[in-house]
């Protein structure tokens, strides 16, 4: 964790009501503050113990004004720490310990001084190629890792990839991911969360997420470092939402024409639309990857020192559409939205529903992290859960989402089809079901797998499965 971490997405902080820091967490003494966000503030502390500087991340009071679930809040942090503390990999900024004092959560980090991989896109600079390969490596090594514990970063960025030394980095702020076992986000899936720019198609449809979103993150951000541009340039949500969901980025050895071709196919799987087509683990992306680029091996070349690189006075062409992606919630969303989401949090917390959405809607620059600070101003864990359920409704409906639809990938046909291999499974429900999961899919396997998820016996669920395999392979082969 470093002072140049984006702190947006951290978790917990002070007594409500206390805004000066506090001299000591637990045995931690407190330096200093390094970073602020809507949600959380992060300290620079010191562990006298072992004689090591720490970072101490914290929830802003603020978050906590209102919450009368005091117990149920700290349980849940308690949850997220031990989430993030399974992973431990040298390539994760790793969790040290877990404070609870004043009824206040605090998580202890490692604290890494150290700028951001951001620093490095923005800098212009085009890095070497096995230097991206290596880059890569570690990134996708460390979110394996993580996959394998159970824990689903959900906004790998740039800027949550430090960068130590020369040519290492280091995974943080595995915020989004923690923000679930917070209750901040529903469990399985639903609502999109993430930064824009990294989003795979699923998290921009509201679709429950795994591993295979974080992989799609890591192809962009190869993506950016192999050519220095964004695959799916945009100025606005909307129109960045049309190109993920219905075009694809040009080939990287058009933009760079040194790159190996086998690159291209690389980054055509890393980047597919629907996730069963993508690399399944990070393990299966880096074995593509260096066997990419054993093909093309060439002289030993120097590597750019990562710690070196700063952004230029003005940001590189390829992130003309940041102003626009980081409007706040309260100029991007429709007035029907502020009012729809209004009464639904003045159903749980009363007329100050309108005080409380204003304050938060100016703060929060994604729907997730508007959610996450409404919710935490509702007692109740069940009251918080129908409140986020509602708004998450709102939110998706909302233009900057409604206004790019996926193109006819599920046809009526398709529909039909789906309906009659359903039907003798589990009855007249058959047709409602394959009309809901068509309007979200993301491709016809898409499709399928996320109906057959909804059929509880296995061979029956076999059987539906590899039925549609047998009229798919029929279609192809005439």
């Amino acid at each position: 964790m470093s002072a140049d971490e984006n702190t947006d997405n951290v978790g917990p902080a002070k007594k409500p009501g206390r805004n000066a820091a506090p001299e000591t967490v637990g045995k931690y003494r407190v330096d200093a503050v390094i970073g602020r966000g809507a949600m959380g503030v992060v300290y620079k502390g010191f562990d006298p113990h072992i004689c090591r500087a720490v970072a101490i991340k914290s929830l802003r009071s603020e978050v906590l004004d209102g919450v009368e679930d005091q117990a149920g809040l700290l349980a849940r942090f308690a949850a997220e720490a031990r989430s993030a503390g399974r992973c431990q990999h040298p390539n994760i900024v790793t969790v040290f310990d877990y404070v609870e004092q004043d009824d206040s959560p605090f998580i202890i980090m490692e604290y890494v001084e150290a700028g951001t991989l951001e620093k490095v896109t923005r800098s212009g600079t085009l890095l070497p190629v096995p230097q991206v390969g290596e880059v890569m490596v570690q990134l996708l090594a460390a979110l394996g890792h993580a996959h394998e514990k159970g824990v689903i970063h959900r906004d790998v960025k740039p800027a949550n990839i430090l960068c130590p030394a020369a040519t290492s980095i280091k995974v943080t702020d595995f915020g989004v991911a923690r923000f679930q076992n917070l209750g901040l986000t529903r469990d399985g899936g639903g609502g999109a969360v993430g930064t824009p720019n990294y989003m795979s198609p699923e998290q921009f449809l509201g679709r429950e997420v795994d591993g295979r979103a974080d992989l799609f993150a890591a192809g962009i951000i190869m993506f950016q470092l192999l050519t220095g541009a964004k695959p799916y340039p945009a100025d606005d949500i909307p129109s960045l939402m049309h190109k993920l969901l219905n075009e694809a980025p040009a080939p990287v050895s058009q933009l760079r024409p040194e790159l190996p071709s086998a690159l291209d196919a690389l980054m055509v799987r890393a980047l597919e639309r629907n996730p069963t087509d993508r690399f399944q683990t990070a393990g299966e992306f880096i074995k593509a990857l260096e066997d990419a680029l054993q093909r093309n091996s060439a002289a030993p070349v120097e590597r750019i020192d990562l710690t070196r690189l700063t952004s230029p006075g003005t940001s590189h062409a390829s992130d003309a559409s940041t102003s626009e992606l980081s409007r706040t919630m309260a100029e991007k969303l429709a007035p029907a939205t502020m009012n729809g989401l209004e009464e639904t949090l003045a159903r749980a917390i009363g007329p100050i529903a309108r005080v409380v959405l204003n304050r938060e809607a100016k703060n929060a620059t994604d729907a997730d992290h508007l959610i996450a600070a409404l919710e935490t101003q509702i007692p109740g864990t069940e009251e918080a859960e129908r409140f986020r359920e509602a708004a998450e409704v709102w939110l998706r409906e909302d233009r900057g989402v409604a206004g790019a639809q996926l193109s006819a990938v599920i046809t009526a046909a398709d529909r039909a089809q789906a309906t009659e291999l359903l039907l003798p499974i589990i009855g007249p429900l058959a047709q409602v079901l394959a009309d809901r999961e068509a309007a979200t899919a993301i491709g016809l396997d898409d499709y399928y797998e996320h109906l057959a998820r909804k059929i509880s016996n296995p061979e029956d669920r076999e059987r539906f499965l590899a039925a549609h395999r047998k009229i798919s392979g029929a279609g192809k082969s005439t």
